[in-house]
């Protein structure tokens, strides 16, 4: 081609006719594959609306939750550890009268040989053999008060109320009240003809030993042989409990009688009573992530037996609740949406849109916190950020 040739053609180009408008098909095809091409700054209006504020973003692509109409609890998992407790020593009586359960009577210098005494795990109930000093059997009775004296015809008090309940129970005739009476004389006579003994009608620390109830033999301490008057062995509660050291902050929730619940490995959960309240202690077995050494010792005897194959170096959990509100609207904390002015959270409408609604928050529990507001109620949707 001529260059006067290419020069004519460019001419005859300049001057054709506009093109037609393309229909509106058509713009809406191109605009969605540039959308599609781009990935960015296409809106459904087109370019008359690119520049407007974002829409709210329609509920159901969100998680949401209702609000909930009940009530909030701030409860707690304390760590502890399954056992029965920490061991009481008990001491062997001696010939001359040296007392048990710790305590002694008469002349501890009365001599004597142990030669009885139980296993580890060993349960002893009521007028079960405790352990044998120069094989006589010092049996068992019920009681919070050591004998701390012979008891015999004449003598009154919380020691003999105690044996007078021991021999009720037993099946012997006594009355229900504190005096070693005659009747009493004659009933005690009766027991000891029953296990083969001189009957005198007088129990000594030789004879019986107070303990809290039926007891399991925890460590033995002492050997056939040794000399009496010592510690034997230590006794524990029959029954599991579970041992925490709880710190002084959360000491208030265990106190008033409060119901505790164990918590399980398996995620069973047992009933439970508070038995007791010790003193700071951070002794072996009793740390946890709540007390250490500033920790005060708290027992939970379980009130059901926990399933079998449950054992004493399980660890479990005191779920035990504290502050609590009734008949409160709550939704998850992680539903507030903080602002300039305050809370607010995002509540579904009808048509699946969202309005932001002002909220005062209250008591904090379990992950949820109370609300309250102008055009709020309990089965309304809220938004939850993921």
């Amino acid at each position: 081609m001529t260059l006067r040739e290419a020069s004519t053609r460019m001419t005859r180009a300049t001057h054709r006719r506009p093109a037609r408008p393309l229909r509106p098909a058509a713009v809406a095809v191109g605009t969605a594959a540039l959308c599609a091409g781009t990935l960015a700054g296409c809106s459904p209006a087109g370019d008359a609306e690119a520049g407007a504020p974002d829409a709210p973003q329609a509920a159901a692509a969100r998680p949401t939750t209702p609000v909930v109409l009940g009530d909030l609890v701030d409860g707690k998992r304390i760590p502890a550890t399954l056992g029965y407790g920490t061991p009481v020593p008990l001491r062997s009586a001696t010939s001359g009268g040296a007392g048990a359960a710790g305590e002694r009577t008469g002349d501890a210098a009365g001599g004597g040989v142990v030669t009885g005494l139980p296993s580890f795990g060993d349960v002893i109930g009521r007028d079960g053999v405790l352990y044998s000093v120069d094989e006589r059997e010092v049996r068992a009775m019920h009681g919070g008060v050591p004998l701390w004296r012979d008891l015999e015809q004449g003598l009154r008090g919380a020691d003999v109320d105690q044996l007078k309940d021991n021999l009720r129970a037993l099946g012997y005739d006594v009355a229900d009240d504190d005096r070693f009476d005659a009747r009493t004389r004659a009933a005690v006579t009766r027991w000891q003809k029953d296990r083969g003994r001189e009957r005198t009608g007088v129990l000594g620390a030789r004879d019986v030993a107070f303990v809290p109830g039926d007891v399991r033999v925890a460590e033995v301490t002492g050997r056939v042989g040794d000399p009496a008057g010592e510690p034997v062995y230590g006794y524990t509660s029959t029954t599991l409990v579970a041992t925490a050291s709880v710190s002084a902050a959360d000491l208030v929730r265990f106190q008033g009688g409060v119901p505790v619940q164990v918590a399980l490995p398996d995620g069973s959960e047992v009933p439970g009573t508070v038995r007791s309240i010790g003193e700071p202690s951070g002794g072996a077995g009793d740390e946890s992530a709540n007390g250490g050494d500033d920790g005060v010792t708290v027992t939970v005897g379980l009130e059901t037996a926990p399933p079998e194959g449950t054992s004493t170096s399980t660890r479990v959990d005191l779920v035990v609740d504290g502050e609590r509100r009734d008949g409160v609207l709550s939704v998850p904390v992680t539903a507030l949406l903080a602002g300039t002015d305050g809370y607010t959270v995002e509540v579904v409408q009808d048509d699946g849109s969202t309005d932001l609604v002002p909220v005062t928050t209250g008591f904090f529990a379990q992950g949820r916190v109370e609300v309250s507001g102008e055009g709020l109620a309990e089965g309304d949707e809220v938004v939850v950020p993921s």
